[in-house]
């Protein structure tokens, strides 16, 4: 005991640790979640847009080998889903790191794109203009977005920011320091 009046007491040394397994855990989780809704929003849309007669394009191309009518969706719905490729497409990854996680949802349908940000230009007769000295060449085609994916990403936000901020609540951990 000090001459001063006071008692030293000696408290062991913690340290704060953080565990990744709980937060990656929860990126995977909120991913397929994410691609589930997407998938649902697509083979759930009845479509109201403009209708199509007829095969589409290629056999495996809007339904190619059927016949018979086809009604799109409008811009601001899901797509609708005539063969399934692009809800088949859609999947969730988990990309590890050094410093951080990151949980991506893709699809790997070559017009997935397209759908989500909308498109311009294409349409018949409008090829290689720019190449005969025409300046300005406008597309007679507008593909207003089918905003899929972060409708899907919308849907589910509430549940993904508890449960992440839940997993990074329960993965901080005090672990004593040796002396």
């Amino acid at each position: 005991m000090p001459d001063n009046g006071t008692i030293e007491i000696d408290f062991p040394s913690y340290v704060l640790e953080y565990d990744r397994t709980l937060l990656r855990k929860s990126l995977q989780i909120a991913g397929r979640e994410v691609a589930a809704a997407a998938r649902r929003n697509i083979r759930s849309s009845v479509g109201g847009g403009r209708l199509y007669y007829g095969p589409g394009g290629s056999i495996g191309y809007r339904g190619g080998s059927s016949s018979g009518a086809y009604r799109a969706s409008a811009p601001g719905q899901a797509p609708v889903s005539v063969t399934g490729t692009l809800a088949r497409s859609i999947k969730a990854k988990l990309r590890r790191g050094a410093t951080s996680d990151v949980e991506t949802v893709k699809d790997a349908a070559f017009y997935a794109k397209f759908l989500e940000a909308g498109a311009k230009g294409g349409g018949p007769g409008r090829r290689n203009q720019r190449a005969r000295g025409k300046t300005y060449v406008s597309g007679g085609r507008i593909l207003k977005p089918r905003k899929f994916l972060s409708a899907a990403l919308a849907q589910c936000a509430p549940d993904i920011r508890r449960r992440l901020a839940d997993a990074a609540v329960r993965g901080v951990v005090m672990e004593r320091v040796k002396k």
